[in-house]
């Protein structure tokens, strides 16, 4: 092996090292972030999941006829409260 050769080889085995050190580096920092914003997150539900279940479900309401109707959806209504009196079951 010649001088050359051996500088050639060192230069892509310490390449190679540094490649692979910067890959586990950016896996650590990776987990750590995530595992830091677990941590943060408060418990339970998602707010934007609830926000958009909230609008769907206030949605369905506008759209029913009366109360009853909304919360069977459909199956029951109430005539003293019905908004559309055309609505037989």
């Amino acid at each position: 092996m010649t001088l050359a050769d051996a500088y050639a080889l060192a230069t892509l085995t310490g390449t190679l090292m540094l490649a692979v050190g910067w890959c586990i580096g950016r896996y650590h920092r990776r987990t750590d972030a995530s595992r830091a914003e677990r941590v943060a997150r408060p418990p339970g539900p998602h707010p934007a999941a609830v926000a958009d279940e909230l609008a769907l479900a206030l949605a369905a309401l506008a759209t029913s006829c009366c109360l009853t109707a909304a919360v069977t959806a459909g199956a029951e209504h109430d005539p003293a409260h019905c908004t559309r009196k055309d609505q037989t079951l």
